[in-house]
């Protein structure tokens, strides 16, 4: 079944340019997440479930 699959990956260029795309996009979402200015923003949305009936 693996071999299956595999035969038709024979470019492996194209799948090391989406291993990259997805690093690269992956390290993206991480530098957005953890930014100094969405601190702010995280801490509102922390406290959240804790509101009474807001």
């Amino acid at each position: 079944m693996k071999q299956e699959g595999l035969k038709y990956f024979t470019d492996t260029h194209l799948t090391g340019m989406g291993l990259l795309i997805f690093f690269i996009f992956f390290v993206g979402v991480l530098f957005w997440v953890y930014r100094k200015s969405s601190t702010e923003i995280y801490h509102k949305m922390e406290q959240i479930p804790l509101q009474d009936g807001e």
